[in-house]
């Protein structure tokens, strides 16, 4: 089988020739896609011609050279080189037993009554080629579709190439290259490595949260998370995608022949300075071990109080509760609606030189210098109850728990609340309300629960529409009659559309929706009494409360997001 040894200033690698025309340019519809400013958008193409393969030239303007003379077409013999610009392709053909004899003039095929023009050449179909454990490629149809979600970015300030990655351990494994080239000399592991750096490139581009590598019977599907929603990216040969594993393994200091294990690491890159963190979990699956890659990249999340979009006595209020010198701040939602960046907002708004800040996680997520930052390790015995024991005896001013689980837990941290420490948590529940009552049935008293809560705070997740394709309608009455609370009329509203900005989905990013509930002396007295849910809602609805639902009603009625995101994300009727 013949095939061409193609060398760029991406790297080295072989591609095979079957029956199918490969043409080679500038643009992504090639089959070769070339990155080297001297060639063509089609500069040429390699086909197959009689009883083997020519090159022809499709009128690209810097010309296609055969052993360095410029040709028009001509006829490929074993370990003829091609060269375009920076890059050259090497025609191997082994069964080939001796060279052909050329033609007088290189541009013989020119008068040939049988030429294709360009357009029926395009229309042929092109080598959708796939690596094998024989043969690779430049540029591949899984590089393609990657680049097509690389290239809907607006800003974009780095390159793959730019991306060095470390393990575990804090080694550069793998530097980023100004050239482009891998520093593995091997074509498979090069590959591996290239195709890696492209996968990390596509979800920083999209702004996803995880990257799922799934086995399917003939490929591996690629899916990212972006904006709370799956994503489908690509699909990837099995080779591939068992590079991809290999370099993910490497970097997380995992046993690569473990195939039928859970098993988790974690590794980080660098970009021109800055730090991304991910953190990797396998899990066994049917046709292969699944891998899901959590990208942990602060530079998505907001850093401060004031950047989390809350209105100004919701601002004001939980500042001054975050702020305090003792009390329990407790954030519900979710997993995955933003609890932990709340609560690392808050903590950015307190001094850590002048007060002695500690936090407790399963694991640490973002780093916070000045803070003491503690994971959790279920294998050495070291759960949130007994961390947090032990750091109640670090002089601690502010502990921040990651969750609260169990009741060893939720008592520990409200005794710490009352004895003079500010203390932040979470825990998974509804809404501010039925946040309470989960504490209740956890089994903690009503009177430590009245007495150690200051303020609890609710928060969704919800997507902002996209500016350039959203479009205005007329609000339904239904729909008026949902917003009525907060507004007697709203003429127009948005609605999603989707365009190659938005990957199709007609949103682009995230803001928070909030819910808080201050927990005031008639509250507590209904606590203690005779606790439920219409007596608290009554007594909130008293002063300043806004539910998630009305919260969300105002930025749809600002055009920030849509009526229907708000009831998906609310969990109303």
């Amino acid at each position: 089988m013949p095939y061409l040894e193609v060398k760029t200033p991406q790297g080295n690698k072989r591609l095979k020739l079957d029956n199918a025309a490969v043409t080679v340019g500038r643009l992504p519809e090639n089959s070769l896609v070339l990155s080297d400013e001297k060639a063509s958008r089609h500069h040429c193409v390699i086909e197959p011609y009689h009883d083997g393969f020519r090159v022809r030239d499709l009128g690209s303007r810097n010309g296609t050279r055969l052993n360095d003379i410029k040709i028009a077409s001509e006829m490929l013999d074993n370990g003829d080189v091609v060269r375009i610009g920076r890059s050259e392709l090497r025609y191997i053909d082994l069964e080939q037993q001796a060279p052909r004899k050329r033609r007088d003039t290189p541009d013989f095929a020119a008068a040939n009554n049988d030429e294709d023009d360009l357009g029926s050449l395009l229309s042929r179909p092109t080598l959708d080629i796939d690596l094998n454990e024989e043969v690779g490629e430049v540029q591949t149809s899984y590089e393609r579709k990657l680049r097509e979600i690389i290239d809907t970015a607006e800003g974009k300030p780095f390159d793959e190439h730019d991306i060095s990655l470390v393990d575990s351990r804090g080694v550069t494994i793998h530097q980023a290259t100004s050239s482009g080239l891998d520093s593995g000399s091997d074509d498979e592991a090069g590959e591996g490595l290239r195709a890696f750096r492209l996968l990390l490139l596509a979800a920083f581009r999209a702004r996803a949260t995880d990257i799922h590598i799934e086995p399917r019977q003939d490929n591996a599907a690629i899916r990212l998370r972006v904006d709370g929603y799956m994503l489908s990216a690509v699909e990837l040969s099995q080779n591939i995608a068992r590079r991809i594993f290999g370099v993910v393994k490497i970097l997380c200091q995992l046993d690569t022949s473990q195939k039928a294990t859970v098993q988790d690491g974690h590794f980080s890159v660098s970009i021109k300075g800055s730090r991304v963190d991910y953190r990797v979990s396998l899990t066994p699956a049917m046709r292969g071990q699944k891998m899901v890659i959590r990208v942990l990249d602060s530079a998505n999340s907001p850093d401060r109080l004031h950047e989390l979009g809350l209105i100004p006595w919701m601002y004001e209020k939980l500042r001054t509760v975050a702020t305090k010198d003792a009390g329990l701040l407790l954030v519900c939602g979710p997993t995955g609606s933003g609890k932990t960046t709340t609560l690392y907002s808050c903590l950015r708004e307190i001094d850590v030189e002048q007060r002695n800040a500690i936090t407790i996680e399963d694991p640490v997520e973002y780093y916070l210098e000045g803070c003491t930052q503690i994971p959790i390790d279920h294998k050495q015995g070291n759960t949130f109850a007994n961390i947090l024991r032990s750091v109640l005896r670090q002089d601690p001013d502010v502990i921040f728990v990651g969750e609260i689980r169990d009741i060893e837990t939720a008592t520990v941290a409200m005794q710490a609340s009352m004895t003079g420490h500010l203390v932040y948590t979470t825990v998974h529940a509804k809404d501010s309300i039925g946040a309470i009552f989960r504490l209740l049935d956890l089994g903690i008293e009503p009177y430590l629960v009245a007495n150690a809560l200051n303020l609890t705070v609710a928060q969704r997740l919800i997507r902002v529409l996209c500016e350039s394709c959203k479009k205005a309608v007329k609000p339904t009455p239904a729909q008026n009659m949902k917003m009525k609370a907060l507004h007697s009329g709203v003429p127009r509203i948005y609605i999603p559309t989707g365009c190659k900005r938005c990957l199709r989905t007609g949103y682009i990013g995230r803001r928070a929706i909030f819910e808080l509930l201050d927990m005031n002396d008639q509250m507590r007295d209904i606590l203690l009494k005779d606790p439920g849910i219409k007596a608290l809602r009554d007594c909130a609805e008293q002063g300043l409360f806004m539910t998630l639902q009305q919260s969300g009603f105002q930025l749809v009625s600002q055009g920030v997001t849509s009526m229907e995101e708000v009831d998906r994300v609310s969990g109303s009727d």
